[in-house]
């Protein structure tokens, strides 16, 4: 989409400072600080709750999150936990093999076919959850403050449309 743009462009543009490449400059540059900034500050967040003694990635813990969100539809299977999170079920097997050894998660077996696997959390996955969700809360509260209440709604639409895009990505 870039090179396209680029390609665009009158050759006599490029020579000089391009205001609409700016634009595109600062557009980049605030996805990128946005996404490393919440994922420090969720790391951050998570440290401070257990004195940095969990051991847990921002990954792992998005994990944990996606069980619930699975297990909340009945749906806490591995393929469908894995969707969830647009991994292979490699990645997530690995991912959950790493968590079930750290005590969060731990599998269930169907009861009527042998073949179907749930992965369950513990308590413990239950507390980072709930510790995470809290986090999530306070982001968008803290987030909802510095918004005047006329722009929400626009902003949301705007965040909505860039969400759709990046999940036409995966």
């Amino acid at each position: 989409m870039l090179c396209e743009f680029a390609n665009r462009l009158d050759m006599n543009l490029l020579r000089g400072y391009n205001a609409d490449m700016d634009k595109l400059e600062k557009l980049n540059d605030f996805f990128v600080t946005c996404f490393y900034s919440i994922l420090s500050a969720e790391q951050r967040a998570l440290d401070a709750v257990s004195n940095g003694k969990l051991k847990l990635s921002i990954r792992e813990i998005h994990v944990i999150e996606a069980v619930f969100k699975a297990k909340a539809t009945g749906e806490n299977n591995f393929s469908t936990i894995a969707k969830l999170l647009g991994v292979t079920l490699g990645t997530l097997t690995a991912s959950f093999s790493k968590l079930e050894k750290k005590g969060y998660l731990v599998k269930e077996q169907d009861k009527k076919d042998k073949r179907v696997y749930y992965i369950m959390p513990t308590r413990l996955a239950g507390l980072i959850n709930d510790e995470h969700a809290a986090f999530h809360k306070r982001m968008i509260d803290g987030i909802a403050e510095r918004v005047p209440d006329k722009d929400l709604g626009r902003l949301s639409d705007a965040l909505k449309a860039l969400s759709d895009y990046f999940n036409e990505l995966l």
